[in-house]
């Protein structure tokens, strides 16, 4: 049994106990504080972006991420709670801003789909989006990111009993990507087509259709896919030679330098006080995925 499914229920129990210590549920109407296990410390006051001045004064930061992702953004059915790497890099977000995460009523995430980013920073859904979003130059025309927070690698994943061995043996095979995504135009730079499909909503979808059979792979992120095979009950198989580098990035409106600049510096931090770690080993290490060799490379430009 993987480690991940045995610290859940006992998650879960110590947060029916530990009452004096909360276990938030975001977006409940209580708003119940959490002991953090980060060191970020409250940004100084002095001389904060206006965005996040509005923040403070409304008092609640609102993220978008997926609810669908193992390891990454998920809902947990039981508490409510989102879970994953880019939930934890919102909290400490969070905690830099108020000195403290009280899920409900500081931090709020909505859920967003790969096609939906964009629109939920632009029309104020969300003040940040962080949704595993690839900080590529074309969507740098729409948006600003703050990061990379992490780096991931396009790959594919099969039915454990799947013919398909390598990348080459995707050719004239139907795919399932997600609308939004560019997962489809990577294949296609590789020199792989596929059989004319259409893409479905998420990768929970995918993932169905492809148990299913409907489908003969998915291809996306190797960490997206890892979260899958990890939480499956079928039986899945993740290619793990990558092809592409993606960098996932902070998502904000475009034209926002100052509040680049404190997410970046906030990253930073999270990187040299061992919040960024510690995040990712209660998340994706705790699933059995190797930690990266090297911390990201912030992009500050």
């Amino acid at each position: 049994m993987r480690l991940r499914r045995i610290l859940a229920p006992l998650a879960f129990l110590v947060c029916g106990l530990l009452v004096v210590s909360g276990c938030g549920v975001s977006g409940a109407d209580d708003s119940d504080e959490i002991l953090s296990p980060y060191a970020m410390e409250q940004a100084d006051r002095a001389n904060l972006p206006e965005e996040i001045k509005e923040i403070l004064a409304r008092g609640k930061i609102v993220i978008g991420t997926k609810f669908d992702q193992p390891l990454l953004g998920k809902r947990n059915v039981a508490t409510g709670r989102i879970e994953g790497f880019d939930a934890e890099i919102g909290r400490i977000i969070a905690q830099r801003i108020f000195g403290k995460v009280a899920e409900g009523s500081n931090i709020e995430f909505v859920e967003t789909t790969s096609s939906r980013r964009v629109d939920y920073i632009n029309n104020d859904t969300a003040d940040l989006v962080i949704s595993t979003f690839s900080m590529s130059e074309e969507r740098k025309k729409e948006v600003d990111f703050a990061g990379p927070y992490f780096v991931a690698g396009q790959t594919y994943m099969t039915r454990g009993d799947s013919d398909i061995k390598t990348l080459k043996d995707l050719a004239g095979e139907k795919v399932c990507v997600v609308k939004g995504a560019n997962s489809l135009d990577n294949l296609e730079e590789e020199g792989i087509k596929t059989k004319e499909s259409e893409p479905l909503r998420d990768y929970s979808s995918c993932a169905a259709a492809l148990a299913a059979g409907q489908y003969e792979a998915v291809s996306t992120d190797d960490i997206i896919l890892y979260g899958f095979q990890d939480s499956a009950v079928h039986d899945f198989r993740v290619d793990k030679n990558t092809f592409t580098e993606e960098q996932y990035g902070v998502g904000m409106k475009h034209g926002s330098p100052k509040l680049r600049e404190f997410i970046n510096d906030t990253l930073e931090e999270a990187f040299l006080n061992g919040d960024w770690d510690k995040a990712f080993e209660r998340t994706m290490g705790a699933a059995g995925v190797p930690r990266p060799a090297h911390q990201p490379i912030l992009d500050r430009y």
